[in-house]
């Protein structure tokens, strides 16, 4: 099975690639699915959340991997990429939405070759972008995840996702895949299924109000955010009554070890957020959190269709390939994994 079938068996028209770590081959992910794509003759679309395909990674300063594209595909990026671009490109359309590299333009490839990507700041604009996208014509649309992101993997902006993880992503193979079975655990938490909670929750991130939720009804805490307020949001919680915490925003490390250093509170509460691109936590404060008991549930999660593999690191400890990708593939069953350095098709087990 190759990476591309597995997204067109599901239908999907929309899908993120995002990386655990710099380096970890989200690129190389993204340019062996365009050139899947293209042997399927299908109309694609490509942008990015935030900025990709440069020569040199400006934090690391190393070379990348430039995003290559094939005639036909759709665009949206920054004015500022396109004159940097070996593919000759034709401006379909204009967007209003403003980046630091200039005004997000819709363009078409009229020939192949390679592109940097830098599209619109928010979510929002992305959305548009992506629908505008569709209505050109395109069949499916990549979204690149870039600056180590997963943001791009909302399951408000995509339809799925694909995750690179590789050795950048640990100074160890167990903390590679301590960090990998976190975020895969994390795009699967479960998602809320009382329909007056979805209602109370939808409600409460949409205003930006943490909101309790318990059987004797609801109660909004005076903050926006629990960022800088999380003993403070702890103390409003019922000492033995089960609820919900409803919170818009970030569900950060500081918010789940107030709740680990409180057992009895943590068994009692179920944390609720957007999706799981809202959890910012390593997973030894993850791990801490829920082995006293807690839970997390979202109102969508994140439909991860496969993870890619990269053994080596620029700077650091690289691995044999297939004994890499294998230990991976393993600890993941039955999530297909991609070594797509070596092959496009998934890694045996």
């Amino acid at each position: 099975m190759r990476l591309l079938d597995i997204i067109t068996q599901q239908a999907l028209r929309s899908v993120a690639v995002v990386g655990l770590a710099k380096n970890a081959g989200k690129t190389v992910a993204l340019n062996s699915l365009i050139r899947q794509a293209a042997e399927r003759g299908l109309a694609l679309g490509l942008s990015s959340v935030g900025y990709d395909g440069e020569k040199i990674d400006f934090v690391s300063r190393l070379a990348k991997p430039r995003i290559d594209v094939e005639a036909g595909t759709v665009i949206a990026t920054a004015a500022a990429t396109l004159e940097r671009a070996t593919a000759p490109l034709e401006i379909i359309a204009t967007t209003n939405f403003v980046t630091a590299l200039g005004e997000v333009m819709l363009v078409r490839a009229r020939e192949g070759g390679s592109v940097e990507v830098a599209g619109p700041d928010s979510y929002r604009e992305m959305g548009v972008c992506i629908a505008r996208m569709q209505e050109l014509g395109c069949e499916l649309i990549l979204v690149d995840g870039a600056l180590d992101r997963v943001g791009g993997a909302a399951p408000t902006l995509t339809e799925g996702a694909i995750l690179a993880t590789g050795a950048v992503a640990g100074s160890s193979l167990g903390r590679i895949l301590s960090r990998t079975l976190h975020m895969v655990h994390l795009f699967s938490l479960p998602e809320v299924v009382h329909r007056e909670l979805r209602v109370a929750a939808t409600g409460a991130i949409e205003a930006g109000r943490i909101l309790l939720f318990t059987a004797e009804g609801e109660r909004t805490l005076p903050f926006r955010t629990a960022l800088g307020h999380a003993a403070a949001v702890v103390d409003c919680l019922p000492l033995v009554e089960p609820c919900y915490l409803i919170v818009p925003g970030a569900i950060n490390e500081s918010l789940l070890s107030e709740l680990a250093n409180r057992p009895r509170l943590c068994r009692n509460v179920v944390l609720i957020c957007q999706d799981p691109t809202h959890i910012f936590s390593w997973p030894e404060v993850w791990q801490k959190y829920t082995g006293c008991g807690g839970r997390v549930e979202v109102l969508k999660h994140i439909r991860l269709l496969a993870v890619t593999v990269n053994p080596t690191a620029p700077r650091g400890r690289s691995y044999p390939p297939a004994e890499f990708a294998r230990e991976i593939a393993l600890s993941l069953l039955p999530l297909p994994v991609f070594d797509l350095f070596i092959s496009d098709r998934a890694v045996g087990v």
